[in-house]
């Protein structure tokens, strides 16, 4: 008897240890960040001044962070407040970035990349359809579009274990990135995104 109470305690002791660690750790990009519009970064993905709780939450949602010098990342969950939708369009617009290669990926609520019958899952300046002047869009939803079309769906995990807000997100990489992105991330270039309708 006295072995199973010992047990209970232990077990309850590391489950009650793994939540708060995953409860600490989903916030934690939240608390070292630096905003530039809806777009977060932070500044310390992929250097060493990165502490245990960024490298934490970096493994645990899936980035595969190199040196800050060789890239940038800006991911955005929500407009003004309000969470992306999988019944609602967006519209992203921009041009050239300072950086020697850049994309724009759709991730599900789980981390992974959305499945989707046309396996398309971001645009990159190599392979986008651009307008005469240089510019581009992109249009972001569960509805077939024309052109520059980023499928987003339902995410592949199980719908009872979304702990996030939002049903998807956007992530900006910035591959050998120039000054403004390495010392000024909070106003550097970045695309707009603006929500067309909703459903």
């Amino acid at each position: 008897m006295k072995v199973i109470r010992v047990l209970a305690v232990a077990l309850l002791t590391l489950a009650l240890s793994v939540f708060f660690l995953v409860r600490n750790i989903g916030s934690g990009l939240g608390a070292m960040s630096v905003h530039n519009g809806n777009w977060v970064t932070n500044v310390s993905t992929g250097s060493t001044d990165a502490g245990i709780m960024l490298k934490a939450t970096i493994a645990m949602g899936g980035l595969l962070a190199s040196t800050r010098e060789n890239s940038m990342y800006y991911r955005l969950d929500s407009l003004d407040g309000q969470a992306l939708r999988l019944n609602c369009r967006y519209r992203i617009e921009g041009k050239g970035y300072d950086a020697d290669w850049w994309s724009v990926t759709a991730y599900g609520w789980d981390n992974f990349l959305i499945p989707n019958p046309q396996k398309r899952y971001s645009f990159n300046n190599e392979n986008i359809l651009r307008n005469p002047d240089g510019s581009w869009v992109i249009y972001v939803g569960a509805e077939e579009q024309t052109a520059n079309w980023l499928p987003v769906g339902p995410s592949g995990a199980a719908s009872w274990r979304k702990r996030s807000g939002h049903d998807f997100d956007l992530l900006l990489r910035l591959y050998t990135p120039g000054k403004a992105y390495l010392e000024q991330p909070h106003s550097a270039p970045l695309p707009r995104v603006t929500l067309e309708s909703c459903s």
